[in-house]
């Protein structure tokens, strides 16, 4: 049956699993379906592979307060569409496209913000501003072991990371362990594609670049410049900043937490084991407090900046998660920008205002949106 639209609808667009509930992050979408009435807006979740086109009609999922309980539908395109889907595979990858194309054609529907490319293209449009370059680490394309091993000729280390990752998956320090030796014994730590912990020895480059081969298969890499982004108690860290679009359409600073990761890993993501903290009181420590207050400036300015410089060049954004590296000189990093971010950040460090107002701040701007079209 069709449900018949009494209110404008935003339509929450996920990738389909083969579960019950086939969509992750129900607990959000929940919250966001409540928000949503209080706003006037019908919130639905749906799979871009259950369009008919030629009904132009979709299955959906819609949350019942009353029944506390997920139910099914056949709804109307809807008017908004706020996009989370996340890959597993070029073939999921490929079948958005191909739905996401057809849908931008239609006039009469509107993306609050169109995700971001690979983490190339990304930092090749942060490259374009020159108040942030002095920010942005050394990287290059990896596409054959004759660069990695002239990377590796001129300094000690790499960062290698892949395209389109996240939640710090494939993730890879490349370090050689005795520098002045010309056959010096490589180590590679990180995690593979499936989050596990990866520590390797070789003997030799070509040992060390069969066995990368091996791992990375047929994935876009990058090499980056690592930075040294420690505590002081030698544990990875960073901070994630959200920066949201709200009810006028304009960006604005929703909050900021570091990510610590756990003992011996190369990255902080929580999805690795890793813990959160406040970053007045973590910056504190690790630098004082009046290093705090300047470095706390200066991430103010990266998480203001870095919004309008890829919408310029990419096109309309909703939200971005902006993380960002200090190195033991006090230096600030731009490590990493993701359209569709999570927002654990502020439960896990127990910011109420912050987590309420992460959720609520893409339903505003869906309102905006619709009135903006509406007027």
């Amino acid at each position: 049956m069709l449900l018949s639209a009494k209110l404008p609808l935003l339509g929450i667009m996920v990738t389909e699993l083969n579960q019950r509930l086939p969509f992750a992050n129900s607990d959000f979408y929940e919250r966001l379906t409540q928000v949503g009435a209080s706003e006037g807006l019908d919130v639905f979740v749906f799979s871009p592979n259950r369009i008919d086109w030629q009904q132009e009609t979709v299955k959906g999922y819609f949350y019942r307060s009353e029944r506390q309980a997920w139910t099914t539908n056949f709804f109307p395109l809807p008017s908004l569409i706020y996009d989370r889907c996340f890959f597993h595979s070029k073939q999921t990858y490929h079948q958005y496209r191909y739905h996401v194309r057809k849908l931008r054609a239609l006039p009469r529907i509107r993306f609050l913000g169109y995700g971001l490319g690979g983490k190339w293209e990304v930092g090749q449009m942060l490259q374009k501003e020159h108040a942030l370059q002095l920010h942005l680490p050394e990287t290059t394309l990896l596409t054959r072991g004759s660069e990695l091993r002239e990377w590796l000729r001129t300094r000690n280390d790499v960062f290698l990371k892949p395209q389109g990752g996240m939640q710090g998956r494939g993730a890879l320090h490349v370090c050689k362990l005795n520098p002045n030796e010309p056959d010096s014994t490589i180590q590679i730590k990180g995690r593979d594609a499936r989050n596990q912990p990866i520590h390797q020895h070789f003997g030799s480059f070509t040992a060390c670049w069969h066995w990368l081969r091996q791992l990375i298969g047929n994935r876009p890499y990058l090499m980056q410049q690592f930075l040294t982004l420690h505590s002081s108690e030698g544990l990875a860290y960073d901070i994630r900043s959200l920066v949201q679009k709200n009810g006028r359409g304009f960006w604005e600073s929703t909050g900021m937490a570091v990510r610590i990761g756990k003992p011996g890993s190369v990255t902080s993501n929580l999805h690795g084991g890793g813990t959160a903290e406040d970053v007045a009181v973590f910056l504190a420590r690790e630098f004082g407090s009046s290093k705090r207050d300047e470095l706390i400036d200066t991430l103010t300015l990266l998480s203001n900046v870095i919004p309008t410089v890829l919408e310029a060049h990419h096109g309309r954004l909703a939200e971005l998660g902006i993380d960002l590296g200090i190195d033991r000189d006090g230096l600030v990093w731009i490590l990493e920008v993701n359209s569709k971010p999570g927002r654990t950040i502020f439960a896990r460090t127990h910011n109420e205002k912050a987590r309420i107002q992460s959720i609520a701040n893409p339903i505003h701007y869906a309102s905006f949106l619709l009135q903006r079209k509406l007027s």
